[in-house]
């Protein structure tokens, strides 16, 4: 019977989420192609940060939680870079860009900066691992809904693909917004209530700032300064070292060039407003991360021996009556279903705009490329769901999308800082570091005992230095070709700090949130040493 009224819940918000995608998207079913596939330029700065953390979060966060379990709260300060360096970074010098430039994918800045190549091989790729990534949070979501609800695996596979694939394609991007406005909302209230839940079993803040566990790095459960680890082959998970080199690396490739995100970034109504979203998705990212660690930590003192990638799951499950065990669940789902939505409309766009559009009919009229883009999307479903027994059997796809992150991201960031950065850089060069620091990356992993961040790091390190290097035995791009590409030749606003012309207010907010964040850290470690233990 308590099964069947938490199923009742989860079940209701799935058939609200169909019933108010469809409305959605007869409201806006009349907007053009450019609108199906990119949302308009309509976002404000608040709906543009809700988005991107409704994107950003699936079900399989939950496994972060075991992160916490495992080593610490100090986990945090890997998350904590989008609010003292990746989000202000990419606001003051990749938003202007991408905003002039007027691209509809973060493939076609590679284009016009270097070349067709770069664009397409990067958009293959990017395509690939967002079907795979979605692949993983069905089977993931699912998972959630057979060990909280009983629900049969199959079944909630089609429940949540019959969901998202009507309102992805029915109404295209801009419905896909307004619905993870409101989703994003769900899933924050629903880590801070398992987070409250957790914490309070411990006897709250304080009691969480009393505990004087140690994780798997010997650090304190509740402290928030990272180990200090200098051995580059560490089995330890983020030193202090990997968050300054490679977190901060990873942290601007995810928000700048993965598509998935950028996308959202580029619905927003203005470059201000995009600027204003990249910081408010810093801070809810540190805090929607916060929360899962806090939840880890918290059940590693209460149940030890429980396996740590339950750890959420089991506050859920223990921790909560029914009724209000249903509403979190469906939390999950919203998290589940908004990132879900995500994968499709970029895969889909990626695959109309780079490949379709640029290569196979570029006068494709607008009924026409709403009808590819539509046709994609179902294609990237279908094949995502054909992946979910080949992952049942491997589980490899987190593997894979984590390998993908650090061999390849890593050196396609690198691109994008040395093409925005440099005028000098050009465009055969800048294909040749990508093909060889992809190489390098993989022969790291496979070849030495070094700790993936390290991989990561070095690979984009060597993909800047060779692309330099390399540009040497190439003639220079001339000015013309640069227009509005480089942050040295934007009309409008000269370079370095071209963010301000938007926002002259950005500088301010960026020290400011730094600063906050480092007080913040000193404040609780003092709280945490001068604590009673537990």
């Amino acid at each position: 019977m308590n099964n069947r009224l938490d199923s009742g819940i989860v079940a209701a918000y799935f058939v609200l989420i169909f019933v108010a995608g469809y409305f959605v998207s007869r409201r806006h079913q009349s907007k053009g192609a450019d609108e199906f596939l990119t949302g308009g330029r309509t976002r404000t700065w608040w709906q543009t940060g809700l988005t991107l953390i409704a994107m950003a979060f699936d079900p399989a966060y939950m496994g972060m939680a075991g992160l916490g379990f495992i080593w610490g709260f100090y986990i945090l300060q890997w998350n904590a870079v989008h609010i003292w360096f990746t989000s202000w970074f990419a606001a003051m010098f990749l938003v202007p860009i991408y905003w002039r430039t007027r691209i509809v994918t973060t493939p076609e800045y590679l284009e016009r900066r270097f070349n067709v190549a770069c664009r397409a091989f990067f958009s293959v790729v990017m395509t690939v691992i967002l079907v795979v990534t979605l692949t993983s949070g069905l089977y993931l979501g699912s998972l959630v809904l057979e060990a909280l609800l009983g629900w049969p695996l199959k079944v909630s596979i089609a429940f949540i693909s019959i969901v998202v694939g009507f309102y992805v394609i029915l109404g295209g991007m801009k419905t896909v917004l307004i619905l993870d406005v409101y989703q994003g909302i769900f899933l924050l209230g629903t880590l801070g209530a398992v987070a409250w839940m957790a914490a309070h079993h411990v006897g709250g803040l304080a009691g969480f700032a009393a505990i004087e566990a140690t994780g798997n790095a010997d650090t304190r459960l509740s402290s928030l300064f990272a180990p200090s680890d200098w051995d580059l082959a560490t089995k330890t998970f983020f030193p202090a070292q990997a968050v300054v080199t490679w977190a901060t690396v990873a942290g601007l490739s995810w928000l700048a060039c993965n598509f998935g995100m950028v996308q959202r970034l580029l619905a927003a109504r203005s470059e201000r407003d995009a600027q204003k979203g990249l910081l408010f998705l810093g801070v809810l990212a540190t805090l929607a991360c916060f929360a899962t660690y806090v939840i880890g930590a918290a059940m590693r003192v209460l149940k030890p021996d429980l396996v740590p990638d339950k750890a959420f799951m089991d506050v859920m499950l223990t921790m909560f009556p029914t009724g209000v065990r249903g509403l979190l669940v469906a939390g999950m789902m919203a998290a589940l279903l908004s990132s879900a939505d995500g994968m499709l409309t970029a895969s889909s766009a990626l695959l109309t705009e780079d490949i379709y559009l640029r290569f196979l009919n570029p006068a494709a009229s607008g009924a026409r490329t709403k009808f590819i883009a539509r046709t994609l999307e179902a294609i990237a479903l279908l094949a995502s769901i054909s992946l979910v027994p080949v992952l049942m059997k491997a589980e490899s796809a987190v593997t894979f999308v984590q390998d993908f992150y650090g061999n390849v991201l890593g050196v396609v960031v690198a691109l994008y800082i040395v093409g925005v950065f440099s005028k000098r850089a050009t465009a055969w060069a800048a294909l040749a570091a990508m093909i060889s620091g992809i190489g390098l990356a993989v022969g790291l992993r496979l070849g030495t005992h070094l700790n993936f961040a390290y991989v990561g790091f070095f690979s984009f390190v060597y993909a800047i230095l060779a692309t330099l290097v390399l540009s040497r035995l190439e003639p220079a791009p001339t000015p013309e070709r640069l227009a509005n590409l480089t942050i040295h030749t934007l009309p409008d606003a000269k370079g370095p700090w071209v963010g301000l012309r938007a926002w002259p207010n950005l500088w301010k907010w960026a020290l400011g949130l730094s600063a906050a964040w480092a007080a913040t850290c000193v404040i609780w470690e003092w709280i945490v040493r001068s604590s009673g233990g537990r």
